[in-house]
């Protein structure tokens, strides 16, 4: 992905003569553009990149509504104005914002001769994906996201579909395993993963099993709390396995 950046172009290693700043007289090593330093004047120097990175930051702290350019350019040390010269407005940083995170996206590494393990492996990594994602589905209901869509983003999930169809799976089967599996995995990371990475001021997020904690709703609510003693022991990675336990036996069943 192409990122704005205005570094100009570095000094070879050891002394140069003044022909050789100006590219003459320079082997096949020297003369080669150099990465941007990450920092200036103990700033951080910006680029598209660096600018929708601390963006999708503000987004998992604090939510779509706290996006704003100014948050961003506080993020980052910067005016707002700074800003300006690498992203247009709000919506151009939306759709950097967009590329980035689909630039993280993992590729389906999927094979159908060990396809349970190899859809498991996925699902794991494209719940980590969300987890360092947080915020991103919030702002894909607060805002139309859909003009930044490309071809490119779209090939993570036509192989996953490949994948499917490759199993056996008819056309109809194949969508529904598609949608489920983004379904369980970004609902699980949504809801679960969520309350424990960021839980809300003052909650143990141990202590959250979905089960109510009042030993006084014994009488009303006596399955939830039969459930009590083995939900506290559940780790919430314990359980992602269980929910592609069920994923998985649900995909064989349409096979």
């Amino acid at each position: 992905m192409a990122t704005t950046d205005d570094a100009g172009t570095a000094a070879a290693h050891g002394s140069r003569s003044p022909g050789q700043e100006q590219g003459q007289g320079q082997g096949p090593s020297q003369g080669r553009t150099r990465s941007r330093p990450e920092f200036r004047n103990g700033r951080p120097t910006l680029t598209r990149e660096r600018i929708a990175r601390a963006a999708l930051e503000i987004l998992g702290e604090a939510g779509p509504s706290e996006l704003t350019m100014r948050a961003v350019g506080a993020r980052l040390g910067v005016s707002p104005r700074a800003l300006y010269n690498y992203v247009a407005d709000r919506r151009d940083l939306l759709k950097e914002i967009v590329a980035v995170c689909q630039g993280d996206r993992p590729r389906p590494q999927l094979d159908t001769a060990r396809w349970q393990e190899s859809l498991r492996a996925y699902c794991r990594a494209l719940r980590a994906w969300y987890r360092a994602h947080p915020g991103m589905l919030a702002l894909a209901r607060a805002e139309d996201l859909t003009p930044f869509a490309s071809t490119e983003m779209s090939r993570p999930d036509d192989a996953l579909v490949g994948f499917f169809l490759d199993l056996g799976l008819s056309p109809r089967n194949a969508y529904r395993a598609w949608t489920i599996t983004v379904l369980q995995v970004s609902g699980f990371t949504e809801v679960w993963d969520a309350w424990h990475d960021r839980p809300p001021a003052g909650a143990d997020p141990a202590a959250w099993t979905g089960v109510p904690p009042d030993p006084t709703a014994d009488a009303q609510l006596p399955h939830l709390r039969r459930l009590a003693a083995a939900s506290a022991a559940e780790p919430p990675d314990d359980l992602f396995e269980t929910v592609l336990t069920m994923l998985v036996a649900g995909v064989e069943a349409m096979r």
